[in-house]
């Protein structure tokens, strides 16, 4: 398998040196979506029946491709799970599934040829056609249905089949040029995870598109993998995302990611707020381009003019490679951010002048101090990371505000080694409030700058303020993030919620 893997890698590289790129922008397109899921996702139906469910959303990603036509949408994202949700059994997944062959390996139009493969090919004849109807990239999750045999393949399920959670990429006239498998699935037992982490990406007129699912962002491979070894400038992103305050709000966390790793991210997210899923974007290097972030249940497309981030040729992918290197090795350790004798206390309630105590973020223990002036240069540290905040407050809201720090394995729901520097208002007027997530503020900053002498190069800039008392984000206008410092300075126009600095040490994982 590995072998096999690689020598895909080897023809990938091959295919897309060659490709000449003409386009300096292009105009971009998600949509949130509002999924029609079926009953009965425990037990199995018939496949008419789950053709019929299926066709519900089918109906709506075809008028809304008509719409993002309509506006000059070049390329158009959908949804994790948009085609029948979430919540099933291995076994009531099935009928919903359908072989997709690897684009690799054969060029295929199931428009023109629905029946290459078999007759049970609906979903992907539609989804093509709709492409081609509308002369647009489309980028569509579903399932993928693949035999097997334990006597040649050891990880093969017991049912003889791997059931995968795919993403599919369909070109403007309609042929199928990418097929992605998730590899870190979630409350997801009715999928199989790819033995081999997989990295796929494909090209355009305007530029080269990463490909990966929801909570693969969080980890190295793929996505960072893919990101730096392959130059992958543009990521297409289909989410089923549970909004998490106050680190891993939706809009929050992926526009943080696209600004620390300098890309376009266009990041399609499940509009399902009964169940905390919502929050989709467009997100480029200098901030957001447009998102929606509403708890309602109306669905809604979002359109974007991007510049094309694409790296002309091989000569300047190996420049681009160098310099990336180059900033790795040499990004700053901060060494104004030091540990003194007053950070390694720890009290259960703040003192009057510098004392830390504990609040608990997301299940994690932060090492925290309040801000007691209304400007000052405070350092507060966990374990090896120290963070230094150096603000001055325009307007205080009466309420705690806290800056914390956390350097450990996060482990509740996933397991992923963080460092994070944080400040944020507390709920409440007690500190064991810092911490609980809120959408209210009426805290406002002149200026500031956030720091922290973290491990590694991949930190991630969050900026969360509060309009009419409901979350959103700041406007990069607004903030500047270079050397792994995030800094303001003349004010952010809204009252913050939060600013967080958030790393992740893969290795430690």
């Amino acid at each position: 398998m590995a072998n096999y893997v690689g020598w895909m890698i080897v023809f990938n590289c091959l295919m897309l040196c060659s490709v000449v790129y003409t386009q300096k922008q292009y105009r971009a397109g998600v949509y949130a979506h509002r999924v029609i899921q079926p009953n009965g996702t425990h037990s199995s139906v018939s496949r008419q029946k789950a053709l019929d469910n299926m066709m519900k959303n089918i109906d709506i990603y075809n008028n809304v491709a008509s719409e993002a036509k309509n506006q000059g949408v070049q390329i158009l994202v959908f949804a994790d799970d948009g085609l029948y949700g979430n919540d099933f059994t291995r076994q009531g997944i099935e009928p919903y599934l359908e072989y997709i062959p690897d684009p690799t390996k054969d060029t295929w139009n199931p428009c023109t040829n629905p029946q290459k493969y078999n007759n049970n090919s609906d979903i992907l004849w539609n989804l093509s056609c709709i492409a081609q109807a509308n002369n647009i990239y489309m980028v569509v999750n579903m399932g993928n249905f693949q035999t097997c045999s334990k006597s040649s393949d050891p990880n093969c399920p017991t049912d003889g089949h791997y059931q995968f959670n795919t993403d599919v990429v369909f070109d403007h006239n309609g042929t199928l040029i990418g097929r992605y498998h998730k590899r870190h699935l979630y409350n997801e037992d009715q999928f199989d995870a790819p033995v081999e982490p997989e990295h796929i990406y494909f090209d355009t007129p305007f530029g080269r598109f990463g490909l990966f699912t929801s909570l693969d962002m969080i980890f190295k491979t793929p996505a960072i993998s893919l990101i730096e070894e392959y130059n992958i400038t543009d990521v297409v992103y289909p989410a089923s995302w549970t909004d998490t305050p106050p680190l891993f709000s939706s809009i929050q966390f992926h526009s943080a990611f696209a600004m620390g790793m300098g890309i376009n991210v266009l990041a399609a997210n499940l509009q399902v707020p009964e169940d905390s899923i919502y929050g989709s974007g467009i997100y480029t290097a200098n901030g957001y381009k447009t998102f929606y972030n509403d708890k309602s249940y109306q669905p809604k497309l979002l359109v974007a003019e991007l510049n094309s981030n694409y790296i002309e040729d091989v000569h300047d992918r190996e420049k681009t490679e160098i310099n990336r290197k180059q900033n790795a090795t040499s990004h700053s350790k901060h060494d104004s951010v030091k540990k003194t004798s007053s950070e390694n206390d720890e009290h259960d309630t703040p003192s009057k002048t510098s004392g830390t105590f504990h609040g608990k973020i997301f299940n994690d223990t932060y090492t925290m101090k309040i801000l007691e002036n209304s400007g000052d240069v405070v350092t507060v540290c966990d374990n090896s990371l120290c963070c230094e905040f150096d603000y001055q407050m325009m307007e205080g809201s009466g309420k705690l505000v806290a800056f914390g720090a956390f350097d450990g394995l996060h482990t509740y729901l996933h397991r992923m080694y963080l460092q994070v520097c944080v400040v944020l208002e507390c709920a409440g007027s007690s500190p064991q409030t810092c911490g609980i997530p809120t959408e209210e503020s009426n805290l406002y900053f002149r200026e500031f700058r956030l720091m922290g002498n973290f491990s590694t190069k991949y930190v991630f800039p969050e900026v969360l303020v509060s309009d009419s008392g409901r979350k959103t984000l700041a406007s990069g206008a607004l903030y500047d993030f270079h050397d792994e410092v995030l800094e303001v300075i003349n004010g952010l126009r809204l009252p913050l919620i939060s600013v967080s600095l958030l790393s992740r040490d893969y290795a430690r994982d």
